[in-house]
């Protein structure tokens, strides 16, 4: 199955490539769609709630490695706030640490109309949300904006979880359980096989 249909890959080397970020937010309570344009959007099935502009997605990269990377979404005040992720976000957030988020690359075509369906191009889980609020200027109020921190996969490489091949590990999931007791008496130990 290739990445990209035929008509993709023609817009994709066209002169001007019209694409946006679509973020999947899967909360405990329920799964939420954004996308940055100003119209609920129907591609692949689901409704894209609108974001008007005011989310900015920083931090993807193409990375080939293991290495934990994160990405950072922000959403500044929404007018009227039509898609409730601000309240989502901040009333439950237990409801949004450690669960999932998608990033999809959707292609559109000159009249702005999705082509196939969003490509995922990162996922990773919700760190807990932070709210921030800009300085008043002059006449203007302030901007509050909602920031998430997303961390891929790797996140978590450095606390030692369980299932290291321990006996301590094997202990803490399974008590009783003798299967690594000897694991430290192996290492450097000379196997001779077969044993004639």
């Amino acid at each position: 199955m290739a990445l990209f249909t035929p008509t993709q890959i023609t817009l994709l080397s066209g002169i001007i490539v019209r694409v946006d970020l679509m973020a999947e937010f899967q909360f405990k309570s329920e799964t939420m769609y954004a996308w940055n344009g100003n119209t609920e959007l129907v591609v692949g099935g689901r409704t894209w709630l609108p974001c008007y502009g005011a989310a900015t997605v920083d931090g993807l990269s193409m990375s080939g490695g293991s290495t934990s990377e994160t990405v950072t979404i922000t959403l500044n005040g929404l007018p009227s706030q039509p898609n409730d992720f601000l309240r989502v976000a901040l009333e439950e957030t237990p409801d949004v640490v450690q669960q999932m988020i998608i990033i999809y690359v959707q292609l559109f075509d000159e009249s702005w109309v999705p082509v196939g369906t969003p490509t995922a191009v990162f996922w990773g889980f919700m760190q807990p949300p932070r709210v921030s609020r800009s300085p008043m200027q002059y006449e203007q109020g302030g901007e509050q904006s909602i920031t998430l921190v997303a961390e891929n996969a790797f996140f978590n490489r450095s606390r030692p979880p369980y299932g290291r091949f321990t006996d301590r590990d094997q202990q803490t999931r399974h008590p009783g359980d003798l299967a690594f007791q000897f694991v430290p008496s192996l290492l450097n130990k000379r196997i001779v096989y077969p044993d004639n």
